[in-house]
């Protein structure tokens, strides 16, 4: 064991002292050691552009073999989710099952490998490990992921609404469950912002697709829709098929224009809206008419369900995520997850610079004069 020489002389004297000199190849070990890990750059192995192909080059393992199904989970269109164990190892696991009778199979299955593969390269805490693919006797691909024992941001937010229904927001206390709400749309922004740095955008951003854990751990799913994009940061091809959520759409999408990272910034400023206010940020009853007010500029005003106040440096930001033009989005999710840590510490914003010395005059509460509002 090695100790400092206060230590050593606390306990009766250094190594020299008592006449034990310290061993040059112990210490030369170490530092080699520490030397070795310090030095280890993995990033050479790290493509710089990501694989979203649907090929496959080597056999699939038998899901039967390495897995043993529990229940269903979840069902949708084209897939249901199990909570499986794992043979060997003893872990509980999700797997995802795409169903074979499903409506253009083959697509869907290229869509569910490209899926696998995008999600197992994106190494970050708010992506889902990947354990790997497997097949069954009937040729059908399971994909085997970690499982995550929590909510989906949606029905966190319905949560939150429901409990303000049924005992009166003021029984709460908003500001605080406000400032949550945002720090777990922060995580969501930083997941994004790694995706982006590897060149691929989401195109399916929504709150259904927003996981929190147990212990607040947030993950963003769903990559079946992403696409890589140039260094430039637009999708290659002259127009793209038009694929996510209506209400989650962005005006340049629903136009036929190419994505690229601030189309996943509109996105992310929909939801921030939704978290903001507890209410959609987007009206509509039909697919048609959520996306004829979005590509008509027309989105919800940012108001609370509840009525309570919303700071106006929020609300810039709101305004500022979501804005129509391009030109006048955030540039880059790293600049609005800036701007509202900057806001949540009661420091200027690039959406609304009206400061003194860095400073922002206004409140984070619902208190206060109207400088403190919308």
């Amino acid at each position: 064991m090695f100790e400092t020489p206060g230590l050593q002389e606390r306990r009766g004297g250094t190594a020299r002292q008592q006449g034990k000199p310290v061993s040059r190849d112990i210490v030369r070990d170490k530092q080699e050691v520490e030397d070795l890990v310090g030095g280890m750059n993995i990033n050479s192995y790290i493509s710089s552009e990501l694989d979203v192909s649907s090929d496959l080059v080597s056999p699939l393992d038998s899901v039967d073999e390495k897995y043993a199904l529990l229940d269903a989970i979840g069902k949708g269109g084209t897939a249901t989710i199990y909570v499986a164990r794992d043979r060997n190892l003893k872990r509980l696991v999700a797997v995802k099952s795409l169903k074979q009778d499903s409506k253009d199979y083959s697509k869907h299955l290229s869509r569910f490998v490209a899926e696998a593969k995008v999600t197992a390269q994106l190494d970050h805490p708010g992506i889902i490990p990947i354990h790997g693919l497997a097949h069954d006797d009937k040729d059908g691909v399971y994909l085997v992921m970690k499982l995550v024992k929590g909510k989906t941001l949606r029905d966190y937010l319905r949560n939150n609404t429901m409990n303000y229904r049924m005992r009166g927001i003021d029984m709460f206390d908003e500001d605080m469950e406000l400032r949550k709400r945002l720090e777990l749309f922060l995580r969501v922004c930083d997941t994004i912002q790694y995706a982006h740095y590897r060149n691929v955008i989401h195109r399916d951003l929504k709150p259904e697709n927003i996981m929190i854990g147990e212990f607040m751990e947030v993950f963003v799913m769903d990559w079946g829709f992403a696409k890589v994009v140039s260094p430039s940061g637009s999708t290659t091809g002259a127009r793209e098929t038009l694929a996510g959520t209506p209400r989650y759409f962005s005006p340049e999408a629903l136009g036929g224009e190419r994505s690229d990272p601030r189309s996943d910034i509109f996105t992310l400023g929909l939801i921030l809206q939704e978290v903001v206010t507890l209410q959609y940020a987007v009206e509509g009853k039909t697919d048609k008419e959520l996306m004829s007010n979005i590509y008509a500029g027309k989105l919800a005003p940012i108001e609370h369900l509840f009525h309570w106040r919303i700071d106006k440096y929020l609300h810039a930001i709101i305004q500022k995520a979501t804005a129509y033009d391009l030109e006048e989005r955030y540039q880059a999710v790293g600049d609005l997850a800036e701007d509202l840590r900057r806001y949540m510490g009661g420091l200027s914003i690039s959406a609304r610079p009206e400061t003194v010395c860095g400073i922002r005059f206004g409140s984070f509460s619902s208190d206060g004069d109207g400088d403190g509002g919308a």
